[in-house]
Formats: structure tokens, C-alpha cells, sequence
């Protein structure tokens, strides 16, 4: 057998392009897929619509990513997915999708690192909501049965486990989402995992939907969407629009001591109605917010992956500069490049 300097060098690079996701780290990377925002604004173009999942997890580009959507929940049945055209086979006799091409997937992607998270809500026509904290307390043992710890008749991802969940929500009644989070710490007491909740709330403080969750339930990571708002990052010198500040101490006051903010952001130029930036001075704006909040910075959120493929120069180059001018704790984050590896001298047996 054959060992060579140029097959260590692989083995490393390999270890470091798939570097996990670690909640004390700075330098994070999140993005949503499943609704291949890109093509539905290129229908005639499908070659390049939002590819698998699994593609997403095949270099360090990203640590997190949001499964979107689960678009209709209340108590009157099973919820209902919608991953636009990736997955549009559904149980017998229900609404409820089943994608094992995703399930495994999502496997691939855990395999290298990654964390596969089911965010809840969206925009547009998507009914959704919860009225109470019985209605929360009930729906948070459906959401761990049929895609985390649980076990239940229909798992949209067969035996899947995801790695949390992600409150999307934009509409409806939102009384009961502290009690579906209390709910779900409960069944991950225990777990064999560590399991991520998190938000992605409206830039616009407080947020009209879930305020209240945001500062009465454990979160671990706020997906603040600077875009689509006056108040997106390009106006971060209007202190009118621009208010980061009352989302940082929003953070600190979480029941969470680790809760961690992070600067959402389109990542393609139609990819949100505003806040796409051009790299340089994105840059600047986040070394801004980096030194002025580092206690509570987690890194950037991106939507969405479809952009990845059509505007993969940005949106590598963006992510390789955050994992290289984050830090890690009190470490430097890794750089771009990965270290060369020590000389490793052939042997045959």
C-alpha cells in the first residue's frame, strides 16, 4: 500500500472544507433551501434551479441549513411541507409529503458536519399558527415524533433525525410558540444530540410575530433578516432605520446566556425587494457590527441556497471571508487556505 504526501494533503483539506458548525464560533454560515427562490423567477431556466440538498454540504461554505418550508400547522391535522419541486409525493390519503431522497440527504449532510434544521412558517398564502400554549405544548410533541427524536406513522424524511427547528413566522396566531419551545426542550432533555432552536425574525424591532417568543423562550440563534425593510444593513449609518442595537440586548437577555445574533442577508441581487450590498462594503458593515457586538455575533444567514449555484463567486467569497475574519472563541478563526500538511515520506507493505 501506497501512502503519499499529495493523499495527506487530501485527507486534510477534506477535514477542514467540512469544518462543523460550532455555537460558541463567530464565523457561522446559515442558509434556507427548499424554496429555489432563484427559479421562480427563472421558470424557463430549470438547469439551474436549486439543486439537492446534498450539494450544499460538499465544502465549508455552509454550517446551518434551514429546511423550508413547513407551511401549514394547527391541531386539525398532519402539518404540511412545501419544498417546491424537490419533493411532491405525499402519504396515501394525506397532505403530508414523503421525501426520502431529502431523508438521505439530510443524512449526507450531518455525515459532513453539517446541521439540518426544519424551519416553520414562511410568507406568502401559508396558514400557520398557534393560539395557545396547550396548542404549543401539543404541536411540539408532533414536530419531535415526526422529524426529530420521536416515532410516528408518517416521517416526512423516514428515519432522518433533523437538528432542531427554526421559527420562520410571519403570520398567524403566536400566543402558543414559548409553550412549543418549553415543549421541545423537554423531549431534548436527554437526547442523544444537541439540538438548535432558533428565529428569523423581521429586522424591524420588536418583531410583529414573534416578539414575545424572542424574549420569554430559549433561543439559540436569532436569524435577524436585514433586508426587505427599511431597516436593512445598507442603512446601517441611519440610526432612524438601522437598529442593532436593541436586537444585541434582546440576545443578552434570553433565557439563553449563548444566544447569538446573526446579520441575515439576500444572497443574490433578486433575491429579496432590498438589501443586497455589494462584497466590500458588506464587508465593512459586518467587521463594524463584529467589533462593536462580538459577544452575541454567530455569524451571517443567507437566502437563499438556489443563489449559491447562480451567484457562487459572492457567495463563497463572502463566506470564506467571515470564516476568516470571525473568531472562534478566543482563537482565530481558520483561513480560506487550509495548512500544508507536514511531508509524508511514500511506504509500501
Amino acid at each position: 500500500m501506497v501512502v503519499s504526501a499529495v493523499m495527506a494533503a487530501a485527507v486534510l483539506f477534506i477535514k477542514y472544507a467540512l469544518a462543523a458548525y460550532n455555537p460558541s464560533c463567530a464565523n457561522n454560515v446559515v442558509t434556507y433551501w427548499g424554496q429555489n427562490s432563484w427559479g421562480g423567477a427563472h421558470l424557463d431556466d430549470p438547469d439551474h434551479w436549486e439543486q439537492p440538498l446534498a450539494s450544499y454540504c460538499e465544502d465549508s461554505t455552509f454550517d446551518v441549513i434551514n429546511i423550508s418550508f413547513l407551511t401549514n400547522f394547527n391541531l386539525t391535522g398532519l402539518p404540511v411541507l412545501n419544498h417546491a419541486f424537490h419533493c411532491e409525493t405525499t402519504y396515501n390519503y394525506t397532505n403530508t409529503l414523503h421525501c426520502p431522497d431529502i431523508g438521505a440527504d439530510i443524512k449526507k449532510c450531518q455525515a459532513n458536519g453539517k446541521k439540518i434544521v426544519l424551519s416553520l412558517g414562511g410568507g406568502n398564502i401559508y396558514t400557520y399558527g398557534l393560539s395557545s400554549e396547550a396548542d404549543g405544548q401539543a404541536f411540539a410533541d408532533t414536530i419531535w415524533n415526526m422529524f426529530l427524536g420521536g416515532t410516528h406513522k408518517y416521517r416526512p424524511y423516514d428515519d432522518a433525525v433533523l437538528d432542531g427547528v427554526d421559527l420562520d413566522i410571519e403570520s398567524g396566531e403566536h400566543t402558543g410558540y414559548p409553550a412549543f419551545i418549553n415543549q421541545l426542550r423537554s423531549h431534548f432533555d436527554g437526547a442523544s444530540k444537541q439540538y438548535i432552536i432558533s428565529a428569523a425574525p423581521q429586522c424591524v424591532y420588536p418583531d410583529a410575530n414573534l416578539g414575545s417568543t424572542l424574549s420569554a423562550a430559549w433561543i439559540d440563534n436569532n436569524y435577524v433578516q436585514f433586508y426587505n425593510n427599511p431597516c436593512n444593513l445598507a442603512n446601517i449609518e441611519n440610526k432612524w432605520n438601522f437598529d442593532y442595537a436593541s436586537w444585541d440586548k434582546l440576545a443578552k437577555s434570553n433565557p439563553n446566556s449563548n444566544s447569538k445574533m446573526y446579520v441575515g442577508l439576500p444572497a443574490g441581487q433578486g433575491a429579496a425587494g432590498n438589501g443586497y450590498m455589494d462584497i466590500g462594503t458588506l464587508q465593512k458593515d459586518l467587521s463594524q457590527l463584529y467589533s462593536d457586538y462580538a459577544s452575541t455575533f454567530g455569524g451571517i444567514m443567507l437566502w437563499d441556497a438556489s443563489w449559491y449555484t447562480n451567484n457562487k463567486e459572492y457567495v463563497q467569497g463572502l463566506s470564506s471571508w467571515v470564516k476568516s475574519n470571525m473568531k472562534c472563541g478566543n482563537a482565530p478563526a481558520p483561513t480560506s487556505t487550509p495548512p500544508t500538511p507536514e511531508p509524508t515520506y511514500s511506504t509500501t507493505s
